[in-house]
């Protein structure tokens, strides 16, 4: 099919073939001949580049300088701020964020049902209604804390629970005897973790033995490490890990989100630990 192309200052008319432009989007050249059509009154000739329309590029780019309010539309793109790039993301990465703006972060809030019951808006308890359904249906524990996605905020309905200055959350349900771990020494303990919706994610007993690890070594998670410091032997507790305290996300864990997880701590034992050296090994004993 032949159209024929107005003319442009300083280019001839000529007959162009016309051309499908990829997935049906202009290309960047083709967008700004066309603000410039638009802008002066003036049909631009629909050129994939100079020399299919019988014009030079400096003619094109003279006549696109002499649209007004394309310069302006430009200058303006040009002076708008860059958008914040979220913190903590790889350089070079693309925000969605409007300019000037920062990556929101969660705030947890703990509600007991009480005063759930008073404060809540209807669309808030229904979907605090469907968060204990779904834990029903995964067979969360007793007392399993209901959870209601805010926006970006998380409201967190149990009650019992103390907060640390830190955000995690705990209950205890046995207090145990003895002193609490010390830096460096092993803790053996068996676990069971769950998510929001109450389903089972990992747990010691599926494994069939207890875990253990030295406190201090980064061999837990954050919200995890700080729960079981202050326990002691025998006891028994619920912490609430939120996720700044949580793990890391990515196709490598279990979590694919962020969101609040829940674990069941039972304290079994913990040993001192001390450096041996034999000849040029070392190797760490906890007993």
């Amino acid at each position: 099919m032949q159209v024929s192309s107005h003319s442009l200052s300083g280019c001839v008319a000529a007959p162009v073939q016309a051309r499908r432009h990829v997935g049906g989007l202009r290309t960047p050249a083709a967008a700004a001949r066309g603000a410039a059509a638009a802008a002066t009154g003036h049909a631009a000739a629909p050129c994939e580049d100079a020399a299919a329309a019988g014009c030079s590029r400096r003619d094109a780019l003279l006549r696109l300088a002499g649209a007004p309010a394309l310069a302006a539309a430009l200058a303006q793109q040009l002076a708008a701020p860059l958008p914040a790039r979220a913190e903590g993301a790889p350089r070079g990465a693309p925000s969605l964020a409007p300019p000037g703006s920062v990556a929101p972060e969660e705030r947890i809030t703990l509600a007991t049902n009480e005063e759930a019951a008073g404060k809540l808006t209807p669309s808030d308890k229904q979907v605090l209604a469907l968060n204990r359904r779904v834990q029903a249906q995964n067979r969360a524990p007793e007392d399993f804390p209901g959870f209601v996605r805010q926006g970006f905020d998380i409201l967190i309905v149990a009650d019992g629970y103390g907060e640390t200055p830190n955000g995690l959350l705990y209950r205890d349900y046995k207090v145990g005897s003895g002193e609490p771990p010390q830096e460096g020494q092993q803790v053996v303990f068996d676990y069971t973790g769950y998510n929001e919706s109450g389903a089972a994610i990992d747990s010691s007993y599926r494994q069939g033995r207890p875990a253990e690890t030295r406190l201090g070594i980064a061999g837990l998670i954050p919200g995890f490490e700080e729960g079981i410091r202050t326990m002691r032997v025998g006891g028994k507790r619920r912490i609430i890990v939120p996720p700044k305290l949580g793990p890391p996300i990515g196709p490598s864990t279990f979590f694919s989100a962020k969101q609040c997880e829940v674990f069941d701590i039972e304290l079994r034992a913990m040993r001192t630990c001390r450096q041996e050296q034999v000849m040029m090994f070392s190797r760490v004993v906890c007993e």
